[in-house]
C-alpha cells in the first residue's frame, strides 16, 4: 500500500497553468515534474504515477513535495545535482603544471611524481587543504597529464 502523502493538490488554476507549460518548451525533468503534477491533480498516487512516468517513487515524492513547499516555482527550479565541486579551476591548473614539473627541479629529491608524494606536496604548499590520491589522478587523468603514475 502507498504511504499517504501530506501534500496539497494543485488547484484549478495552477492546472491550467501546468497544461501552459506543457505547451511550452521544458527540459525532461520540468517536463516530467508538469506531468507528476497533473497526474496527482487528477488523483493518482505516487506509486502509479511512478509507473507511469517509468521513474522511481522518491522522485515522484520529491517532485510533490518541492510543489508542497514551492507551488508552480518548483517547475522552473534548478535541480541539485550532485555535490558542489570541491577544486576551483586555479587549484585544478596549479595541480596540472606542478605534475608536469619533474620533482627535482622544485628542490625535491626525487625523479619522478608519485601520486602520493604529489599529493603531500600539494597538501604542504597549500595548493589544497585535501584530496585523496583518487581524486587527484582522476583530475590528472582529465586533464591529460601523465606525469603521476
Amino acid at each position: 500500500m502507498p504511504r499517504s502523502l501530506n501534500v496539497r493538490k494543485p488547484k484549478t488554476v495552477e492546472i491550467r497553468q501546468l497544461h501552459q507549460l506543457l505547451e511550452g518548451e521544458l527540459l525532461v525533468w520540468q517536463r516530467r515534474r508538469v506531468e507528476a503534477l497533473l497526474l496527482y491533480a487528477a488523483g493518482h498516487n505516487a506509486t502509479d504515477i511512478a509507473t507511469f512516468l517509468e521513474v522511481h517513487v522518491h522522485t515522484v515524492y520529491a517532485d510533490l513535495h518541492a510543489f508542497g513547499q514551492e507551488g508552480l516555482g518548483s517547475v522552473r527550479q534548478s535541480r541539485c545535482l550532485g555535490a558542489p565541486p570541491r577544486l576551483t579551476a586555479e587549484q585544478r591548473a596549479e595541480i596540472t603544471r606542478l605534475a608536469d614539473v619533474p620533482p627535482y627541479e622544485l628542490g625535491l629529491p626525487y625523479g619522478r611524481w608519485s601520486l602520493a608524494k604529489l599529493r603531500t606536496y600539494l597538501i604542504q604548499h597549500r595548493v589544497v587543504k585535501r584530496i585523496s590520491r583518487e581524486h587527484l589522478r582522476r583530475v590528472l587523468q582529465k586533464r591529460g597529464s601523465a606525469s603521476a603514475a
